[in-house]
């Protein structure tokens, strides 16, 4: 009897304890899962912060292609490749963009079909400070645009003298464009860089408290910088 009686209190003391446990687990489940359901409302309401902005701010979705921007007024811009002659453009500037085609063409072809083809881009070289978006007009490239319709006008003021100098004005006029296409793209890297920035800062501090006003406030600091790009206009 006795055995039997200090068998039943172990029985019952393992249930007891077995009890406790599952109810001590039970317990800890539903803090880790509160504390999970609190999480993912977190990053929810994040996340829809974020998509709910609807002006400027997140807007432009290539930015990290590098070949998209956003300009000072709000413009999305974008840097491209004509693909039939693999030339590039650039948004809104029709005068740029007609030349690069131009150029691409005849960029392999022998001095005889050069010669004879550019004669024919002096509207198109005239028309690239006229026809140049605000956002380009920075020092640099003025003094580029300037330095290629320098160069064509001697080319075209000297075509009929000696070969060899015709050879060296058209190396003249072609490093001028090269320098050009140069500084256009480092323009544009600016913008991507400026952009890819103030983004980044907004993103941020977006997933840090989900604060929006603190957000925006960080994206306006680093987009103000959009206003120094354009410094000749």
């Amino acid at each position: 009897m006795k055995n039997l009686k200090n068998a039943i209190g172990l029985i019952t003391i393992t249930g007891l304890l077995f009890t406790s446990c599952m109810e001590d687990k039970k317990n800890n489940q539903s803090n880790m899962t509160d504390s999970e359901t609190s999480q993912d409302v977190k990053l929810d309401a994040n996340s829809k912060a974020m998509s709910s902005n609807s002006d400027k701010v997140l807007t432009n979705k290539n930015i990290s292609n590098g070949n998209t921007a956003t300009t000072k007024s709000g413009d999305v811009v974008t840097r491209s490749i004509n693909t039939k002659v693999n030339a590039m453009q650039i948004s809104g500037w029709d005068g740029f963009n007609k030349l690069s085609i131009q150029m691409k063409k005849i960029e392999d072809a022998d001095f005889k079909t050069k010669s004879a083809a550019i004669p024919n881009m002096g509207s198109i070289i005239g028309s690239l400070q006229s026809t140049r978006p605000d956002w380009m007009k920075t020092e640099e490239i003025t003094e580029d645009i300037e330095d290629v319709q320098k160069e064509y006008n001697e080319y075209i003021k000297e075509q009929n003298g000696k070969e060899k100098r015709n050879v060296r004005n058209l190396e003249e006029l072609n490093e001028a464009y090269n320098d050009l296409v140069e500084e256009i793209n480092e323009t544009f890297d600016e913008y991507v860089k400026i952009n890819r920035k103030a983004n980044e800062e907004y993103k941020e501090e977006i997933m840090d408290d989900g604060d929006e006003d603190d957000a925006r406030e960080e994206y306006n600091e680093e987009i103000k910088k959009l206003n120094k790009v354009a410094d000749d206009k």
